[in-house]
This record gives C-alpha cells, structure tokens and sequence, in this order.
C-alpha cells in the first residue's frame, strides 16, 4: 500500500491510500473464496463453483467486497497515525488494477499564544469587600441566633416555617410526608416557597412542576405545619459576646470577622482571576484548525444535547437552526482553543499534579459530595475516571494561575468591577469560593 499525501488544509492532511495490483488481486481471490464457501451458486456445491461463474454471479457487488475487504487492511495502517477524531474516508474507488482510499487525517491543530502579560484582570479593592463581608457575616450569625416566635398570621418574607411535602409521579407517590425548614426570602422563588406565602399554619396547597430537561410532571401537596417570626438580636457588644468565645465588644467582633474576610477575600480574588482568565486567554491564541474538524465536534455537540433532551431549549433561543449550528461552533472552537492552551502551558511549564494536591482536594470536598474525608480519598485512589477529573481540574487551575500572575492587574471599586460572563463570581463583597466551602 502507498501513501500519497494530496492536500493539507490547516491540520487536516488528506491522503490518498493506494492499493497495489497484487494487493487488489489478493483481496479478489479472498471476497471470491469466501463466497464460494458461504453461498449456493445455482446448479453448483458449496465450495465447488468456478472462479468466473462466481465473478458473474457476484457482478458489480465484487468492486465493493474487494473494497470492503481491503477497508480492513487500511484500518490496520491508520492505527499509528496521530490524530485527534476517527479517520474519515472521503472517498473509495477500484480502477483497472488499483485500489484508491481518499482518505482525511485529522491532526492536532497547531495554536499560536500571544503575550499573556498584556491581559489586563480587574477585582475590586480589598477594604469595600472586607467591609461588604462583615457586613453579610453579621447578619448571618444573627439569623442564626434568632428567637423564633410562633405565629398565627399569614406568611411573610423573614418567617422561618416547617412544611410537611408528598410528592406524585405518574400516579406513584416518590415523596411521603416529608417535612422541611425554610427561611422565607425574597430571592427564593422556589414552587415549595412562593405557593405558601400569605398562607397560615395549617393551610394546605397544591401545585404540578417540571424540570429542566425532562417531561415528567411532579404533583406536590403542602402543608403548613409550623409558621415562625424570626426575631434578630440587636447588634450589640451583648450580641457579640453571644456570638464569639474571643470577642467582648462588638468593635473586637468585628476586627475578628474583618481578619476572616481578608482570609477569604485572598482565596476568592484566586478564584475570582481564575474565572477571568478562563474566559479571556482565548483572545490571545489562534488554533488553526479545520473547519472540517470543527463540523465533526458541532455535530457530536448537536447529537449530545438532543440526548440530554436540551436541543429544543437551545433552538427555542437561537431562533434558528442555522443561528444554532453558528453558535455550537462558536462554542466549540472557544473550548478547543482553551483546551490546547491549558495543555500546551502545562507541558512546557512541566506542570504536575501530586498524590498530596489530590488528597486535599478529596479532604476539601468530601463535605459537598456528603462523604467522609477518608472515603472521598478512597474513590480518588480506587476511581480512575474520578482520579483523571481532578487531576485535569487542579492541572488547570494551576495553568490559570500561572497566567493571572503575568497578567496586568486593575484595582477597582467593588461596584465597577467586572464579572466573568461565565460561572461569575459576585464581586459585590460574597467571599464564598469554592475554597472557602
């Protein structure tokens, strides 16, 4: 078999494969020997009917068993090229003694970086925050100091109630009787909250809801067990006393909260850059990749989210398939473009992920994932798939952070800074990173 490279296009490099006449007649005899074993030729035995009987019989069919045949041997030789999606044969054809595959390879794309100390990151000054975060942190430890005092009237945001839930799908109850605390707030626009507001204790409501991405319909029934006016302490040097084992004021309340805002405030200006660099390094890189390659990735995207049932939403706001098609691959090319620069940085800067980095990041989250620290380090060691995700995700955030601290740097008001469009971050003063949890 030859290779015969006939077009390189950005990093895809078309071949033609081509079958010699002594490979071409090695593949006849094999479609033809086969044949005779397998089929009944009119008037003959199995295995017994002549060669040129058998070529009449198969007529033009032969041209594609030998093609066929022959595919075999070309996907042998495509298993050491380097590419990054399946081989794509573009075309296939028999000449007189030839066999032709034309046949597109799909490289890793090239990327050119530009200078990441030009990319200018903003977060707002420390002290807004810090004061913004005592602020929130007081109200906190007041709600959570509370007296709650029962009450007979209606509903009102700031009441702390206890609801008694069951739940109907398709007839089958999923939910009996179960019973939850809920603080009433504005923001909480939840079915379970807003259908109760106004209501009394004993009331009893019913409503039907659907979630994103799926059909089914849930019938909730509600009632009103408990209903409670929270009464907040005053924010005094009583209540600070009351709060903390270290203060006797509530100035020395507030110079111990102020010293856990700037803790916090480090670690979330961490993440805060993180999320900014994340959205911005694609402006300072080119990948030149195929539009060729782009399509394959559109089309999986489209086939993965028809999956997952959230084509129809994604339509619904594009407006137009076309307008769709155009937005998936925008998308998609941001993301590859992101992709290879993480990887690219991390191989030349050589950086690695330690069994320790792993461990504590296990230690971190096993709160979230509602699992015990030494189970959460278990499934890092024992799940590969588990072990792989992190590594990416700790690999990456070093990456991000090795770019912020090239980056410029603009201090700004904690009303004007900016916010990443995507996974924000809210700069208005909430220190609650991820490392923070």
């Amino acid at each position: 078999m030859e290779k015969k490279l006939v077009e390189h296009e950005k990093n895809v490099e078309t071949y033609d494969f081509v079958f010699s006449p002594e490979e071409v007649e090695t593949a006849e005899e094999s479609v033809i020997a086969l044949v005779n074993m397998k089929q009944t030729i009119p008037g003959f035995r199995k295995g017994k009917a002549p060669r040129r009987i058998i070529v009449n019989y198969l007529g033009e069919s032969l041209d594609e068993l030998v093609l066929e045949n022959l595919t075999e041997d070309l996907e042998e030789a495509l298993k050491d090229e380097e590419i990054v999606i399946p081989a794509v044969i573009v075309d296939q054809r028999r000449t007189e003694d030839k066999a032709i595959f034309r046949v597109d390879l799909h490289r890793s794309p090239k990327i050119e970086m530009k200078d990441f100390s030009e990319m200018e990151l903003s977060v707002p000054e420390s002290s807004s925050v810090i004061e913004n975060y005592v602020q929130e942190r007081i109200e906190e430890l007041r709600n959570e100091n509370a007296i709650l005092d029962p009450k007979d009237g209606p509903i009102e945001y700031g009441d702390h109630i206890t609801v008694e839930y069951s739940v109907v799908k398709d007839g089958k109850t999923i939910a009996d009787k179960k019973r939850q605390e809920i603080t009433v707030e504005e923001e909480d626009d939840r079915p379970i909250v807003t259908s109760v507001l106004g209501r009394k204790k004993g009331d009893k409501v019913s409503f039907e809801r659907t979630f994103e991405g799926s059909d089914n319909k849930y019938e909730y029934s509600v009632t009103v067990r408990e209903v409670h006016k929270k009464i907040l302490p005053e924010v005094e040097d009583e209540f600070a006393k009351t709060v903390s084992q270290n203060a006797n004021t509530l100035e020395e309340l507030k110079r111990e909260l102020e010293k856990e805002g700037e803790t916090a405030y480090e670690a979330w200006k961490k993440d805060f850059f993180r999320q900014q660099v994340n959205q911005k390094i694609v402006e300072f890189a080119d990948l030149e990749i195929s539009d060729k390659t782009l399509d394959y990735y559109v089309r999986r995207a489209v086939e993965n989210s028809k999956k997952d049932k959230s084509y129809s939403s994604y339509l619904e706001q594009a407006g137009s398939e076309s307008d769709l098609l155009l937005q998936f691959k925008e998308g998609v090319l941001e993301e590859l473009t992101r992709n290879r620069i993480i990887d690219e940085i991390a191989e030349s800067e050589k950086i690695q992920v330690s069994e320790e980095e792993l461990q504590q990041t296990a230690q971190r989250l096993a709160p979230q994932w509602g699992i015990s620290p030494e189970r959460a380090k278990e499934l890092i060691k024992s799940r590969e798939d588990v072990r792989e995700d992190f590594t990416d995700s700790i690999r990456r955030s070093k990456v991000l952070d090795l770019i912020a601290s090239k980056a410029k740097i603009k201090e700004l008001d904690h009303t004007a800074a900016e916010e990443p469009e995507e996974n924000q971050s809210d700069s208005s003063g909430s220190l609650d990173s991820e490392e923070n949890k």
